[in-house]
């Protein structure tokens, strides 16, 4: 496949490419996790997409950057889609993860994190915190 991943190019991977097998215009949001880093990425989103490929549909992540927009900005052209990468001794494989429903960023629109946060869909909150975060 050339060009960036998106719900347009994602049918054009390789047939052996693990992708989200859910409808993903169906999932609604149950979560909001604020400092959406590479852990959460690589952990809870990973295990989320998995809850909405077993058709727990309701628990798409609304994702709040709390200080820069480059999260947002790498993912917004992609629908929130990427590549998670699992290593070990066997090998390794890659898998797109698409539990990521939408992004925002805390300053340049705080609004809309406040409405995020009470929206009566979502049922918890999620924060990582990583030694970034103290500084």
């Amino acid at each position: 496949m050339n060009g960036r991943l998106s719900n347009a190019t994602i049918a054009k991977l390789p047939a052996e490419a693990l992708v989200p097998h859910y409808p993903r215009n169906s999932v609604t949001p149950g979560i909001v996790h604020l400092g959406v880093g590479a852990f959460h990425r690589a952990h809870q989103a990973a295990y989320v997409d998995a809850c909405l490929a077993d058709g727990e549909s309701d628990w798409g992540i609304v994702g709040v950057s709390l200080r820069s927009p480059d999260t947002r900005d790498a993912l917004q052209p992609q629908d929130g889609l990427y590549t998670l990468a699992i290593r070990d001794s066997a090998g390794e494989q890659l898998q797109v993860i698409g539990s990521i429903q939408s992004l925002l960023v805390a300053p340049e629109d705080p609004g809309a994190v406040l409405a995020a946060l009470t929206d009566p869909r979502i049922r918890i909150v999620t924060l990582t915190i990583t030694e970034k975060a103290y500084l």
